[in-house]
């Protein structure tokens, strides 16, 4: 009879084993000890073996115990244990040289996945601000991005991907491309050199200028605070303009602010009567005097304030 309804039975429990066959007068039979025998085999057979030589057919319910003892997983299709998935959990430190970071996770996933989640901790904080990726495992060098709205993504840019942070890293398929979630904003004020020019004439900066910086404050919102110095010879001009590393109008950002400047005379002050700092006609920002003359020859500027930009 083998095994049924998860009992085994064997062969000759009808008669009560060999001892009953001996009491009803039954013999020792080739036939009888034969089906007891498959009887044996048939139960043997549907037994897992503890060496691994067999495997189920079927589901293998638990009734509610545990398989103890487990070693971790290293393949995709085994499963985990709990010790093991609180180490999975934990942030995987980077390596490689950013801009280009590198994990190595265990068990290894064979492929990108639109929503697989990893938790990194970067061993270099990133600066360069041009162009950070993220490899996990060899499958390829994937853009750091951010949300800005909706589906719209941008670069992460400088210290939004800080050694002190961990950071949730999601695969996004349609990108192509891994989305921070949690970037650091306005964890660091990064400094710039801003560039200045004017339609006629040379603008020079005056080596004194050093309160540029710039930082996110959130993903959409982006505070520049400049100090230009400069001097203009060679000729008047209609308008001078500084480049700033986000600039109005341009097709990453708009403006919401406005600049100041002092009189074409020299440093006295601010919104001096007669001058003006707008943003018009360019993707830099461009001082106009208000009176709608020119600049003259050899006039020194000090331009400075701040603005907030909001990301396309």
């Amino acid at each position: 009879m083998g095994w049924s309804g998860g009992t085994y039975t064997k062969g000759n429990a009808g008669s009560g084993g060999w001892a009953g066959d001996a009491s009803l007068g039954i013999g020792i039979e080739a036939s009888r000890h034969d089906t007891q025998d498959n009887d044996f085999a048939t139960g043997i057979n549907n037994c897992l073996t503890k060496d691994g030589q067999n495997t189920p057919t079927a589901n293998l319910p638990m009734g509610g115990y545990k398989h103890t003892g487990v070693g971790n997983a290293t393949a995709a299709d085994e499963y985990l244990s709990y010790g093991q998935l609180l180490d999975v959990s934990k942030a995987v430190t980077t390596s490689g040289t950013q801009p280009n970071y590198t994990i190595t996770v265990t068990p290894a996933p064979s492929a990108y996945v639109t929503g697989q989640v990893f938790v990194v901790r970067p061993h270099d904080t990133y600066r360069p601000n041009a162009g950070a990726t993220l490899n996990v495992n060899g499958l390829g060098a994937k853009p750091l991005k951010v949300t800005r709205y909706l589906s719209v993504t941008r670069d992460i840019w400088e210290y939004e991907f800080n050694e002190r942070g961990v950071y949730y890293v999601a695969y996004d398929g349609t990108d192509d491309a891994f989305r921070v979630l949690n970037p650091t904003f306005g964890g660091q004020a990064t400094t710039f050199t801003p560039s200045v020019s004017s339609n006629t004439g040379t603008c020079t900066l005056n080596p004194t200028s050093n309160d540029n910086w710039y930082q996110f404050v959130n993903e959409n919102l982006v505070k520049v605070h400049y100090q230009v110095n400069f001097n203009l010879s060679g000729s008047s001009s209609s308008f001078v303009e500084a480049s700033l590393p986000i600039q109005a109008s341009s097709s990453e950002a708009n403006s919401i602010g406005i600049g100041y400047a002092s009189s074409a005379a020299g440093y006295t002050g601010a919104g001096s009567p007669g001058v003006s700092a707008v943003i018009a006609g360019s993707t830099n920002l461009r001082f106009l005097r208000n009176d709608n003359t020119n600049w003259a020859i050899d006039s020194s500027f000090l331009i400075y304030g701040t603005i907030l930009y909001t990301m396309l």
